[in-house]
Order: structure tokens, then C-alpha cells, then sequence
């Protein structure tokens, strides 16, 4: 066995704790950064992590704080960087012991029985949700926001999303992650209804028009609806589309930029599936663009991928400004 990141992991899983050659994906190994370069960037955030250092660059030095968003926080200090860039360590300082007391708060048998099946069935090939405890935390979790939000109450798209956090941070501290998540980034995804993930699909469909008007007319023709592809992308956060290091890497980013990143993301991978012509007649019907899209992600290097989130579409602060958000000052 050896240890990463303070937890014990045997040779069968990844520095990710994924069974090795699943989610973590070894096509990314040769890209890792220079132990030299790291330990500088670990500084650097555990410096701005103090709490009057961060209420500085929360305030003045926001320019800062997206730029090493950008570069990818520390994997060490990645799950407290979280907290601080969504507020969530303010909401769980402002409630104590509420999270125990929604953990043996009366829920729905009906609400219980479908975390349970979702539990079971979410990153079995993860070290933590393969055993016991890790299972028990995810359930927790979900079934804390349940009753915490009840209105919403529990959706399926919130179980990949809590386990990530969960990898990174205790249970007390994910579930308020998670709703800082759900209410202050990715507002009414959630619902009965899911509102606003149509109101979203709607956006993007106008904004592919804009900036790839030959794909958006190929999805149209082939009937491919971005809802058909859009609800699993931002309501998971892309959690379930691309490699692990990238959705850790688009979660950096998200967390400090908002809902815009998702849209950015989703935009560069329509660009990547089907922005030449040779790429669109391979593609031709529905089935084909639906094998296209579960190919994600495509063989790249991360870093150029993370590079066109950043810079491209530029235009999509001017156009919808709806989509900007700024996290919350603490």
C-alpha cells in the first residue's frame, strides 16, 4: 500500500482512487506538473487561503484568485479551495450541528429507497464508495439535502456530485458544498420540473447558433436537441462525460467563474465532435451523434483543452450576460 494525499491506497487504484484504467484515465500520467512547480503553487494557495488573505483577494485580488483557478488548484488543498471559492465553510460556521440534526430528521421511505439505489450504483470503481463507509457518507449527504431543501428534495444528478466532494472534503463539509452547489451556482436545476436546465438548453442552442451555426444546424437536421446532450453535461457538471482530471480541472473553474464555465465547456465539445464538414457526414443521424458524444472525451492534451474553456467564446459574457456569476465575497 501507499499513501496519496493522506489516504491509503493499494497498487490496484490510481492517485485518484479510481481502479486503475477506469475514470482516472492513464492517458493523462505523462502531463503531471513539476514537483518544483507544485510545491510553489501549494505555497501560493495556502497563503491565500488564510482567512485575511482571502477576504483581500476576494475583494481586491479576484483577478488573481481566477487566474490560479485557471492554472488548477493544488490537489492537497483542492477540497478546502472549494469551500472557500462557493462560501460553503461560511454556511456550515453559521449552523452548527444542523447537518447532524438533518441526519436523524424523519425522511420519505420512497426518498430513502432511491438514494440507496443510486448509492449503490455511483463510482463503484472508486476505492471509497467500494466499501462501507464511503457508501454510508454518500448517503448521508443526500439524504441531509433532502430534508434540508425539502421543496427540491432529492434528485439522481446530485449523487456523482456529492461523491466528488466527498473525495475531497468530510461529509458535514460536501453536504454544504453541495448546497451552496444547488442553490447558488446551478439554481433550480433541480426542481420537479427542471426549469431552468430547459431555460439553459435554450441559451445554448442560441449561443451554438452564434458561434457554430454549421453544428447547430446539423444537430437540428439530425434531431439532436441540446437537451438530448445539455442535461447530463451541466447537471452532473460534466462529472460523468470527461476524464477525471479534466473534471477536476473544469470544477476548479466553475467554482470561481460559475455557470458560464459549463456552457464554455459544452461549446468546445461540440467544436471538437463536429466542427469539420468530415466530422458531420460521419455523423449523419441521431445514433451516430449519440455514439459521437459518448466517445468524450477526445484525445487530447488537458491543458490545451482547459486552454480553448478559457479563451473561447469570449463572446459569450456580451451576449448572455444572464450566464456571468460571481461567487460569493467572505
Amino acid at each position: 500500500e501507499v499513501s496519496v494525499e493522506g489516504a491509503t491506497m493499494t497498487e490496484d487504484f490510481d492517485e485518484f482512487g479510481f481502479r486503475r484504467e477506469t475514470k482516472g484515465d492513464s492517458l493523462y500520467r505523462n502531463e503531471k506538473l513539476a514537483a518544483s512547480i507544485l510545491r510553489k503553487r501549494e505555497k501560493k494557495w495556502r497563503d491565500m487561503l488564510e482567512p485575511k488573505a482571502w477576504e483581500y483577494s476576494m475583494t481586491k485580488g479576484r483577478k488573481k484568485v481566477k487566474s490560479r483557478c485557471r492554472k488548477g488548484i493544488p490537489q492537497s488543498l483542492r477540497g478546502l479551495a472549494w469551500q472557500h471559492l462557493s462560501g460553503s465553510h461560511v454556511l456550515m460556521n453559521q449552523s452548527p450541528g444542523l447537518y447532524e440534526r438533518l441526519l436523524t430528521a424523519e425522511d420519505s421511505d420512497i426518498v430513502i429507497n432511491v438514494i440507496d439505489k443510486d448509492v449503490n450504483r455511483t463510482f463503484p470503481e472508486h476505492q471509497m464508495f467500494s466499501e462501507e463507509h464511503g457508501q454510508q457518507d454518500l448517503r448521508n449527504v443526500l439524504k441531509a439535502y433532502s430534508v434540508y431543501d425539502s421543496h427540491t428534495g432529492y434528485c439522481q444528478a446530485m449523487a456523482p456530485i456529492a461523491a466528488t466532494l466527498l473525495m475531497h472534503m468530510p461529509a458535514e463539509q460536501a453536504f454544504w458544498c453541495l448546497v451552496r452547489i444547488c442553490q447558488n451556482y446551478l439554481v433550480n436545476y433541480f426542481g420537479p420540473h427542471l426549469e431552468a436546465i430547459q431555460l439553459d438548453a435554450s441559451i445554448f442552442e442560441g449561443l451554438l447558433s452564434k458561434m457554430f451555426p454549421d453544428i447547430a444546424k446539423h444537430l437540428a437536421v439530425c434531431g439532436a436537441a441540446p437537451l438530448f446532450y445539455l442535461t447530463e453535461w451541466f447537471m452532473c457538471i460534466f462529472i460523468r462525460t470527461l476524464s477525471w482530471p479534466l473534471v477536476l480541472r473544469v470544477l476548479d473553474i466553475f467554482f470561481c467563474e460559475g455557470i458560464k464555465v459549463l456552457f464554455r465547456v459544452g461549446l468546445v465539445l461540440l467544436n471538437l465532435a463536429f466542427g469539420s464538414v468530415e466530422k458531420r457526414r460521419r455523423c449523419a443521424n441521431l445514433q451516430s451523434i449519440t455514439d459521437r458524444l459518448k466517445e468524450l472525451p477526445f484525445k487530447l492534451k488537458h491543458e490545451d483543452f482547459i486552454h480553448d474553456v478559457r479563451v473561447h467564446p469570449h463572446q459569450t459574457i456580451i451576449v448572455f450576460p444572464y450566464i456571468t456569476y460571481t461567487p460569493t465575497v467572505v
